[in-house]
């Protein structure tokens, strides 16, 4: 098998709060919000990209941190999109093959970030 790019694909999920008082004026509300996170890489020595329960420990350490905060104590415009972005950079730093988050606020709401 040529060893193109390939990815790997982690979901995730927590609740969480956030309001908002800007343009939008909306109360503290709750979100369960669930995510996926992709990684794309070469396949290593043993064919894989990574290990899918390592990226899964992660995810869920970073799911403790926001598990029924205030987003607006992590954030200071605690949008979707805001958000997308925070959890990408913490996975970033761990697996620096992460190339997309997907975080959907509600089923038929979500915010996408990816690098190339």
């Amino acid at each position: 098998m040529p060893n193109k790019n390939f990815s790997i694909t982690v979901s995730s999920a927590f609740g969480a709060f956030h309001s908002h008082d800007k343009t939008l004026s909306e109360p503290l509300h709750r979100h369960d919000f669930k995510y996926d996170i992709t990684l794309r890489a070469p396949l290593n020595e043993e064919g894989y990209i990574e290990d899918f329960r390592k990226v899964e420990d992660l995810l869920k350490k970073i799911n403790v941190k926001l598990e029924g905060r205030s987003l607006n104590e992590i954030l200071p415009l605690p949008t979707t999109e805001n958000l997308a972005y925070y959890i990408f950079r913490e996975v970033k730093k761990v697996f620096p093959s992460a190339v997309r988050i997907t975080l959907r606020e509600k089923e038929n709401y979500s915010a996408s970030y990816e690098e190339s």
